[in-house]
């Protein structure tokens, strides 16, 4: 690229000059490249030998989930405890909302789930079956997880819906679709399946980009749902319209919804109130209102959004 600017621009502009900006051009560009190359170095030499990798056992991923006096500590900063002895039920079938101010640990509770890290102390179950000794792939393979960001690839609307699944035929992923309320919309396009997206969904709207997601966690063979903060970053109208969705992708399933939206705590079975590390507060929307406690307080503080 540096040899073709400097063969249109010459003649025009000094060689000192046109010297001088492809030097700082390159100079840039070898920064990059040896950051990026030692950054690759550094994660080569990443232990795959971590708590987190443990366990072997493939039971089946149903039932209760259960914290029993979990605490947790970041890596980082080990010396600031985020969970402070946290114990709470989530039954089997029932949707939860897990909520509190930012930085309460509401979001390490899903990842404590996910096995991203495991508890400092105590212990989660899901079942009969300790988290911590089921196989970690296994385990993913059997939760379904949104995020607040769809993580969409540059790819056909297909392969974005399979992706992290094995085996999945295109009957399953019409399927997920339909139950994520995107297959008209996919159909209405001109390769249907078959369109790509953009990068980072460029090319649809932020809704549409989430039910893509929902559909790929419906496609996963998944009793537990893991929903973290997956509409704060849509507008009203496609808020709405991904919550409906929800409401049927949650039916049959245990249910954790991480989130700051009245509208999604409303739906939910019973809210969890996470307030300095523990639970503070648990009953339904209503019922925490009336209380005028710490979620009262947070509502009258602004910490809710009711679109």
């Amino acid at each position: 690229m540096a040899l073709s600017l400097w063969v249109s621009v010459r003649g025009f502009l000094p060689d000192a000059l046109i010297s001088s900006f492809i030097n700082d051009f390159l100079a840039q560009h070898i920064a990059t490249s040896v950051q990026a190359t030692r950054d690759f170095h550094r994660l080569m030499q990443l232990s795959t030998n971590t708590q987190e990798s443990h366990g072997s056992a493939c039971p089946p991923i149903r039932g209760s989930i259960k914290l029993n006096k979990v605490s947790f500590a970041y890596p980082e900063r080990p010396d600031v405890p985020v969970l402070k002895k946290v114990s709470l039920k989530v039954h089997e079938g029932e949707c939860v909302a897990i909520v509190g101010a930012s930085g309460s640990g509401k979001s390490t509770i899903a990842a404590l789930l996910q096995r991203l890290y495991e508890p400092t102390s105590g212990s989660i179950t899901i079942g009969q079956n300790r988290l911590g000794s089921i196989d970690v792939n296994y385990l993913r393979d059997h939760v379904a997880v949104v995020s607040q960001n769809p993580n969409l690839f540059d790819a056909p609307i297909s392969e974005n819906i399979a992706y992290g699944s094995r085996a999945v035929s295109q009957v399953q992923i019409e399927e997920a679709a339909k139950s994520a309320q995107v297959h008209d919309f996919i159909v209405s396009l001109p390769k249907g399946y078959e369109t790509t997206v953009g990068e980072n969904a460029s090319l649809i709207s932020g809704g549409q980009a989430q039910r893509i997601q929902i559909a790929r966690a419906l496609v996963r063979p998944s009793k537990i749902l893991i929903l973290d903060e997956c509409t704060s970053a849509l507008d009203p109208a496609n808020q709405a319209a991904v919550l409906e969705t929800i409401k049927d992708a949650k039916d049959g399933r245990t249910t954790v919804m991480v989130t700051h939206k009245v509208a999604a705590m409303k739906m939910c079975d019973r809210i969890l109130v996470v307030h300095d590390g523990a639970i503070a507060e648990t009953g339904t929307f209503g019922e925490l209102m009336n209380r005028k406690g710490v979620f009262a307080q947070l509502a009258s503080g602004g910490e809710w959004f009711s679109n």
